[in-house]
Order: C-alpha cells, then structure tokens, then sequence
C-alpha cells in the first residue's frame, strides 16, 4: 500500500514488497499479490502461508476491535480478524509493517492485549511480527529484508521468525550505535574543558587500553529532548515484536 486514499504516501512499500518478492522465491514460496482491496486480500488470507501487509495501520483509542490495517477501499479491523478462523491451516507468519498492531491507547485494556497482532495470532497465524508504535517507512525495508533472510536461511522452521527479527534488530541497533558514536566524536572534537575542579576530580579515572580520560558510568539509558540532542536519530529498531510459539 504505497499510496493509500487519505493517507501519506508510503515512498518506500513498494521496494519492501519487490524485496520480499525475491527472498520467497529463495525459500521457495510462491508470492502472490491479491491486490489492494479489502474483499480480495480478506477471500486469500485462508489459502496462504504467509501475510505480509505493508501499509498504514490505525489505533483506535476508544474500541480497540476497531484498530485495523488500512486499504484501497476500507479496513481490516481486529474484529475482522477475529471472526477469521483457519486454525485447521495454522498459517505460518503474518508480518504487520505498519504503525502501531500491537499498540492499546486506553490503559483500561491494556490486560485484554487486544489488538491486530494478537487478533492474527487468534485467527490461527503461527507467529506474528507487528509494532508497538509508530515505524520509519524507510526503515521498515531493511526490517523486513534481514527478518525474511532469516526464515530463508532457516527453512521457515518456528524458530526462524524469532531469530530473523533479532538478527535485525541487533543489526539496526549496531547501525544506530555507530552513527550516535560517531556524532558523539564529533561533539567531543568540538568541546572545550572548562571545570578544574572537574580535571582534578577525574585524574585517577583511565581507559585500561589507552589511558583516555572517561566519565564515569558514561551510558545514557534515554535521550532527553532537549537542544542538546536535536541532532540524535532516534532507536527505530526498538518497537517491532513476534508473538508465537
């Protein structure tokens, strides 16, 4: 779903899905592209191994059955989902790269879990990938494309889908360290020392390796936002989760 009536458009779903395209084809499945309506998409979801669905996706804050995916004509919402059963089949994935499947507004249900990602899992899907909130179109590619890897590499085993979306996450976060490193350099190339006090406090405190001055307990467990940190990209990797066996 690039472009979706009265929604943004999407720049980068059509190279998600032309990725995927190629790695199935690798594993081998044969893809199949029903469209982009909701009576098609919903008459294939039965018949098929895998749902992938690259779209927007909507939280709805007061009825949460009425959280759904959104296509060319209409919507496919939890509820919908729901009344789905192909448990018989136990399907194998269906992967949500859109906004928010797993996410609940209200915290009124947040013990319910009721949501796109668990409604799929009820449906009868083996295992399910979504997010807990908003995702980067961009970003969602790189996701998927190393997640699939996995499950070609894998043989589409149970373990595979959890592993494959570890592997990217571990490698989309080893990415974002990298280019935050590389900003902190930057900044550090640019300060200046100013406290005495500070020098002195800090004499004793060396790098095993190299005798570089460090702070102490120099991690930063959150970004606050601030001027300080305008310039930091921020964790993309962190909302994507499986739910499955």
């Amino acid at each position: 779903m690039q472009n979706t009536p009265g929604h943004t458009p999407l720049h980068f779903a059509d190279r998600e899905v032309a990725i995927l395209r190629d790695i199935c084809k690798a594993i081998p499945i044969s893809p199949v592209d029903p469209g982009q309506h909701r009576h098609k998409i919903i008459a294939h979801l039965p018949h098929y191994s895998i749902f992938h669905f690259a779209g927007h996706g909507y939280t709805d804050s007061v009825d949460p059955l009425q959280s759904h995916l959104v296509v060319y004509d209409d919507t496919i919402t939890v509820a919908t989902l729901l009344e789905m059963n192909f448990r018989e089949r136990s399907p194998f994935l269906a992967y949500l790269s859109a906004c928010g499947t797993g996410r609940i507004k209200d915290d009124r249900f947040l013990d319910e879990s009721i949501h796109l990602i668990s409604a799929c899992q009820l449906a009868g899907f083996r295992h399910v990938i979504g997010t807990l909130w908003e995702v980067n179109d961009e970003l969602c590619v790189e996701m998927a494309r190393v997640t699939y890897e996995g499950i070609r590499d894998r043989g589409m085993t149970d373990e595979s889908v959890c592993l494959g979306l570890h592997k990217a996450s571990r490698e989309l976060r080893d990415s974002w360290l990298k280019s935050r490193d590389m900003a902190n350099d930057r900044k550090r190339r640019d300060s200046t020392f100013v406290s005495n006090e500070y020098e002195t406090g800090m004499t004793n405190i060396h790098d095993g390796n190299n005798g570089d001055s460090r702070l102490p307990r120099d991690g930063d467990l959150c970004i606050e936002d601030d001027q300080d940190h305008e310039e930091e990209s921020p964790a993309l990797w962190i909302p994507y989760v499986h739910f499955g066996v």
